[in-house]
């Protein structure tokens, strides 16, 4: 993957909506949101993110991001229907500056909440 918008808003007043943006438009999966229930899956298409701190190490941007997701729980409800909860996890992502290049991993463990 890869967020060229973001690594060249890094600097500007714009860095933290642009990365916020671009990795909400990495689409479905792209993120490490595993870690839920045995029965669960995240359903990361109405992800919202928030970025927690940023800084240069050189050749490198580290960010830490926050993000709400909802779970889906199969076979956990009456009938069909499966049961949702909203889920609240952080995400460390680290964008090399010469290719754009970003590597996401999944930093502690994922807070489900329940309804």
């Amino acid at each position: 993957m890869r967020l060229p918008l973001s690594l060249g808003a890094w600097g500007s007043d714009a860095f933290a909506a642009t990365l916020q943006a671009e990795v909400a438009s990495l689409g479905p999966g792209a993120l490490p949101l595993d870690g839920l229930s045995g029965t669960g899956y995240a359903d990361d298409q109405a992800l919202a993110i928030t970025l927690i701190e940023a800084r240069d190490t050189g050749d490198v941007i580290e960010a830490r991001l926050g993000g709400f997701f909802t779970e889906i729980l199969a076979g956990c409800s009456c009938g069909d229907e499966p049961t949702c909860r909203p889920v609240y996890g952080e995400v460390a992502v680290t964008v090399h500056k010469g290719t754009a290049e970003a590597q996401f991993a999944l930093r502690g463990e994922l807070l489900a909440f329940s309804g």
